[in-house]
Protein backbone atom coordinates (compact mmCIF):
# COMPACT_ATOMS: atom_id res chain seq x y z
CA UNK A 1 0.00 0.00 0.00
CA UNK A 2 1.38 3.52 -1.12
CA UNK A 3 1.66 5.48 2.14
CA UNK A 4 0.89 9.30 2.88
CA UNK A 5 4.14 11.07 2.84
CA UNK A 6 5.11 14.97 4.03
CA UNK A 7 5.16 17.58 2.08
CA UNK A 8 5.65 21.25 2.95
CA UNK A 9 5.23 24.01 0.24
CA UNK A 10 9.14 25.01 -0.96
CA UNK A 11 8.77 28.16 -2.18
CA UNK A 12 12.16 27.67 -3.85
CA UNK A 13 11.81 24.58 -5.27
CA UNK A 14 13.59 23.75 -8.31
CA UNK A 15 12.00 23.59 -11.43
CA UNK A 16 13.43 21.87 -14.81
CA UNK A 17 12.41 24.14 -17.96
CA UNK A 18 10.77 22.29 -20.33
CA UNK A 19 12.25 20.48 -22.65
CA UNK A 20 11.29 20.63 -26.35
CA UNK A 21 12.41 18.79 -29.21
CA UNK A 22 12.11 20.58 -32.34
CA UNK A 23 12.34 17.87 -35.55
CA UNK A 24 15.15 19.21 -37.15
CA UNK A 25 14.54 17.71 -41.02
CA UNK A 26 11.34 17.62 -43.19
CA UNK A 27 9.22 14.46 -42.54
CA UNK A 28 5.94 12.81 -44.20
CA UNK A 29 3.56 13.83 -43.08
CA UNK A 30 -0.82 12.71 -43.11
CA UNK A 31 -3.10 15.29 -43.15
CA UNK A 32 -2.12 18.29 -40.72
CA UNK A 33 0.29 16.35 -38.76
CA UNK A 34 -0.58 18.61 -35.75
CA UNK A 35 -1.79 16.83 -32.71
CA UNK A 36 -5.30 18.18 -30.76
CA UNK A 37 -4.34 18.64 -27.36
CA UNK A 38 -7.38 20.00 -24.73
CA UNK A 39 -7.46 23.78 -25.01
CA UNK A 40 -5.23 25.75 -22.97
CA UNK A 41 -6.78 27.63 -20.64
CA UNK A 42 -6.31 31.25 -20.37
CA UNK A 43 -4.90 33.58 -17.39
CA UNK A 44 -8.58 33.94 -16.15
CA UNK A 45 -9.51 30.31 -17.07
CA UNK A 46 -6.49 28.83 -14.84
CA UNK A 47 -7.37 31.10 -11.92
CA UNK A 48 -10.76 30.00 -11.94
CA UNK A 49 -9.45 26.40 -11.70
CA UNK A 50 -7.12 26.78 -8.73
CA UNK A 51 -10.16 28.13 -7.02
CA UNK A 52 -12.18 25.09 -7.64
CA UNK A 53 -9.06 22.82 -6.90
CA UNK A 54 -9.09 24.95 -3.37
CA UNK A 55 -12.91 23.75 -3.35
CA UNK A 56 -12.77 20.18 -4.12
CA UNK A 57 -9.59 20.50 -1.55
CA UNK A 58 -12.48 21.22 1.34
CA UNK A 59 -14.83 18.91 0.12
CA UNK A 60 -12.71 16.39 0.16
CA UNK A 61 -11.40 17.23 4.08
CA UNK A 62 -14.65 17.35 5.39
CA UNK A 63 -15.91 14.29 3.65
CA UNK A 64 -12.89 12.15 5.32
CA UNK A 65 -13.81 10.47 9.04
CA UNK A 66 -13.12 11.90 11.96
CA UNK A 67 -11.53 8.88 13.35
CA UNK A 68 -9.58 8.32 10.44
CA UNK A 69 -8.32 12.45 10.07
CA UNK A 70 -6.41 12.36 13.94
CA UNK A 71 -4.98 9.05 12.89
CA UNK A 72 -1.02 8.54 12.00
CA UNK A 73 0.27 6.95 9.21
CA UNK A 74 3.54 5.35 9.30
CA UNK A 75 4.57 5.46 5.51
CA UNK A 76 8.56 5.52 3.94
CA UNK A 77 9.87 8.56 5.92
CA UNK A 78 8.54 8.03 9.36
CA UNK A 79 5.22 8.40 10.70
CA UNK A 80 2.65 11.04 9.23
CA UNK A 81 -0.22 12.72 11.32
CA UNK A 82 -3.14 12.90 8.98
CA UNK A 83 -4.88 16.41 10.24
CA UNK A 84 -1.39 17.91 9.89
CA UNK A 85 -0.71 16.70 6.20
CA UNK A 86 -4.32 17.88 5.28
CA UNK A 87 -3.36 21.26 6.87
CA UNK A 88 -0.37 20.91 4.47
CA UNK A 89 -2.26 20.60 1.22
CA UNK A 90 -4.66 23.62 2.35
CA UNK A 91 -1.67 26.09 2.72
CA UNK A 92 0.19 24.56 -0.38
CA UNK A 93 -3.09 25.31 -2.22
CA UNK A 94 -3.27 28.62 -0.32
CA UNK A 95 0.16 29.39 -1.50
CA UNK A 96 -0.68 28.94 -5.55
CA UNK A 97 -3.83 30.54 -5.00
CA UNK A 98 -2.61 34.04 -3.56
CA UNK A 99 0.37 33.86 -5.88
CA UNK A 100 -0.68 33.00 -9.11
CA UNK A 101 -0.97 36.44 -11.32
CA UNK A 102 -0.64 37.42 -15.21
CA UNK A 103 2.87 38.23 -14.19
CA UNK A 104 3.56 35.32 -12.29
CA UNK A 105 2.72 31.71 -13.18
CA UNK A 106 3.67 30.11 -9.90
CA UNK A 107 4.97 26.74 -11.37
CA UNK A 108 6.99 25.89 -8.55
CA UNK A 109 3.42 26.51 -6.11
CA UNK A 110 2.09 23.95 -8.77
CA UNK A 111 4.47 21.66 -8.19
CA UNK A 112 4.38 21.41 -5.08
CA UNK A 113 0.59 20.35 -4.99
CA UNK A 114 0.45 18.06 -7.56
CA UNK A 115 3.40 16.40 -6.01
CA UNK A 116 1.04 16.13 -2.67
CA UNK A 117 -1.77 15.23 -4.72
CA UNK A 118 0.22 12.48 -6.76
CA UNK A 119 1.00 11.10 -2.60
CA UNK A 120 -2.42 11.22 -1.76
CA UNK A 121 -3.75 9.84 -5.19
CA UNK A 122 -1.75 6.84 -4.16
CA UNK A 123 -2.90 6.67 -0.89
CA UNK A 124 -6.69 6.77 -1.79
CA UNK A 125 -6.58 4.21 -4.82
CA UNK A 126 -5.11 1.70 -2.57
CA UNK A 127 -8.33 1.97 -0.24
CA UNK A 128 -11.49 0.26 -1.09
CA UNK A 129 -13.87 2.45 -2.11
CA UNK A 130 -16.72 2.39 0.43
CA UNK A 131 -13.72 4.48 2.38
CA UNK A 132 -15.51 7.89 3.20
CA UNK A 133 -14.34 10.66 0.87
CA UNK A 134 -13.27 8.39 -1.76
CA UNK A 135 -15.65 10.04 -4.11
CA UNK A 136 -14.79 13.25 -3.32
CA UNK A 137 -11.22 12.29 -3.50
CA UNK A 138 -12.34 11.65 -6.93
CA UNK A 139 -13.66 15.17 -7.88
CA UNK A 140 -10.07 16.72 -6.70
CA UNK A 141 -8.32 14.54 -8.64
CA UNK A 142 -10.25 15.48 -11.44
CA UNK A 143 -9.60 19.13 -10.75
CA UNK A 144 -5.64 18.34 -10.48
CA UNK A 145 -5.54 16.62 -13.51
CA UNK A 146 -6.14 19.66 -15.32
CA UNK A 147 -4.23 21.67 -13.31
CA UNK A 148 -1.58 19.25 -14.24
CA UNK A 149 -2.40 20.11 -17.99
CA UNK A 150 -2.52 23.48 -17.41
CA UNK A 151 1.23 23.43 -16.26
CA UNK A 152 2.03 20.85 -19.63
CA UNK A 153 2.49 17.77 -17.21
CA UNK A 154 0.30 14.82 -16.51
CA UNK A 155 -1.84 13.48 -13.14
CA UNK A 156 -0.55 11.61 -11.29
CA UNK A 157 2.86 13.81 -11.26
CA UNK A 158 5.94 11.13 -12.89
CA UNK A 159 8.69 11.99 -10.72
CA UNK A 160 10.85 14.45 -11.66
CA UNK A 161 8.37 15.85 -14.37
CA UNK A 162 8.77 18.95 -15.29
CA UNK A 163 5.82 21.90 -14.72
CA UNK A 164 5.85 24.90 -16.03
CA UNK A 165 3.09 27.68 -17.61
CA UNK A 166 3.66 30.03 -19.89
CA UNK A 167 1.41 32.63 -19.06
CA UNK A 168 -0.84 34.85 -21.76
CA UNK A 169 1.34 37.90 -21.70
CA UNK A 170 4.67 35.54 -22.24
CA UNK A 171 2.60 33.57 -24.93
CA UNK A 172 1.52 36.93 -27.40
CA UNK A 173 5.16 38.11 -27.09
CA UNK A 174 6.37 34.69 -28.77
CA UNK A 175 3.48 34.83 -30.76
CA UNK A 176 4.68 38.74 -31.81
CA UNK A 177 8.30 37.33 -32.42
CA UNK A 178 6.73 34.21 -34.84
CA UNK A 179 4.72 37.20 -36.94
CA UNK A 180 7.91 39.18 -36.97
CA UNK A 181 10.41 36.50 -38.05
CA UNK A 182 7.86 35.24 -40.58
CA UNK A 183 7.58 39.24 -42.13
CA UNK A 184 11.74 38.89 -42.35
CA UNK A 185 11.69 35.62 -43.89
CA UNK A 186 9.51 36.64 -46.46
CA UNK A 187 12.05 39.29 -47.13
CA UNK A 188 14.73 36.73 -47.51
CA UNK A 189 13.18 34.94 -50.04
CA UNK A 190 11.86 37.86 -52.14
CA UNK A 191 16.33 38.01 -52.11
CA UNK A 192 16.63 34.74 -53.11
CA UNK A 193 16.90 34.43 -56.97
CA UNK A 194 17.83 31.12 -56.81
CA UNK A 195 14.50 30.00 -56.56
CA UNK A 196 12.15 29.98 -59.43
CA UNK A 197 9.93 32.93 -59.85
CA UNK A 198 6.88 31.29 -59.30
CA UNK A 199 7.86 29.94 -56.52
CA UNK A 200 9.19 32.52 -54.78
CA UNK A 201 5.93 34.06 -55.04
CA UNK A 202 4.06 30.96 -53.83
CA UNK A 203 6.96 30.68 -50.48
CA UNK A 204 6.36 34.86 -49.76
CA UNK A 205 2.39 34.18 -49.82
CA UNK A 206 3.10 31.39 -47.14
CA UNK A 207 5.42 33.71 -45.10
CA UNK A 208 2.64 35.78 -45.30
CA UNK A 209 -0.34 33.69 -44.59
CA UNK A 210 2.06 32.55 -41.51
CA UNK A 211 2.65 35.94 -40.13
CA UNK A 212 -1.67 36.88 -40.51
CA UNK A 213 -2.26 33.73 -38.14
CA UNK A 214 0.44 34.30 -35.45
CA UNK A 215 -0.72 38.04 -35.14
CA UNK A 216 -4.38 36.12 -34.83
CA UNK A 217 -2.93 34.51 -32.08
CA UNK A 218 -1.56 37.25 -30.21
CA UNK A 219 -4.42 39.20 -30.59
CA UNK A 220 -6.39 36.60 -28.88
CA UNK A 221 -4.09 36.33 -26.00
CA UNK A 222 -3.74 39.88 -25.90
CA UNK A 223 -7.57 40.34 -25.30
CA UNK A 224 -7.41 36.92 -23.17
CA UNK A 225 -9.47 34.47 -25.09
CA UNK A 226 -8.84 31.15 -25.79
CA UNK A 227 -6.41 30.45 -28.78
CA UNK A 228 -6.09 27.20 -29.14
CA UNK A 229 -7.72 27.01 -32.85
CA UNK A 230 -5.87 29.96 -33.80
CA UNK A 231 -2.83 28.45 -32.82
CA UNK A 232 -3.40 25.14 -34.88
CA UNK A 233 -3.70 26.71 -37.66
CA UNK A 234 -0.43 28.72 -37.23
CA UNK A 235 1.12 25.69 -36.73
CA UNK A 236 0.11 24.27 -39.90
CA UNK A 237 0.91 27.70 -41.81
CA UNK A 238 4.48 26.92 -40.82
CA UNK A 239 4.28 23.49 -41.44
CA UNK A 240 3.43 24.79 -45.06
CA UNK A 241 6.71 27.27 -45.09
CA UNK A 242 8.81 24.65 -44.23
CA UNK A 243 7.70 22.76 -46.94
CA UNK A 244 7.89 25.37 -49.81
CA UNK A 245 11.39 26.23 -48.20
CA UNK A 246 13.17 22.94 -48.68
CA UNK A 247 14.77 24.39 -52.10
CA UNK A 248 15.36 27.62 -50.90
CA UNK A 249 19.11 28.72 -50.58
CA UNK A 250 21.19 28.11 -47.22
CA UNK A 251 20.94 31.93 -46.70
CA UNK A 252 17.02 31.96 -47.00
CA UNK A 253 16.38 28.99 -44.89
CA UNK A 254 18.76 30.33 -41.97
CA UNK A 255 16.20 33.44 -41.93
CA UNK A 256 13.61 30.96 -40.08
CA UNK A 257 16.12 30.38 -36.83
CA UNK A 258 14.52 33.25 -35.05
CA UNK A 259 10.95 31.79 -36.16
CA UNK A 260 12.17 28.38 -34.77
CA UNK A 261 12.92 29.46 -31.65
CA UNK A 262 9.44 31.39 -31.04
CA UNK A 263 7.98 27.86 -32.50
CA UNK A 264 9.46 26.36 -29.84
CA UNK A 265 8.36 28.31 -27.05
CA UNK A 266 4.73 28.30 -28.43
CA UNK A 267 4.65 24.44 -28.65
CA UNK A 268 4.90 24.41 -24.92
CA UNK A 269 2.30 27.13 -24.41
CA UNK A 270 -0.23 24.88 -26.59
CA UNK A 271 0.84 21.37 -26.12
CA UNK A 272 0.25 21.36 -29.34
CA UNK A 273 2.80 19.13 -31.83
CA UNK A 274 5.72 21.26 -33.69
CA UNK A 275 5.83 21.65 -37.08
CA UNK A 276 9.11 20.08 -38.68
CA UNK A 277 11.42 22.74 -39.71
CA UNK A 278 14.14 22.88 -42.18
CA UNK A 279 17.87 24.10 -40.99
Amino acid sequence: MRLLTRCRCDMNAHVRPFAVAMVVALIARGGSGIAQEAPRLTDNDLKGLIESVDDARDRFEDALGGEFKHSVVRGPRGEVQVNQYLDDLQENVKHLRERYTSQYSASAEALTVLRQGTDIHGYMKAQPDTMKGASEWDRLAGSLGRLARAYGATFPLPPDAPVRRINDKEAAAAADAAAKSADEFKKAVGRDKTLPTAQRDALKQDADDLAKQCKAVKSRLNDGKPATAEARQMFEATARVSDAASSASPATLSALGPLRASMATLQQVFGLAPPPMPR
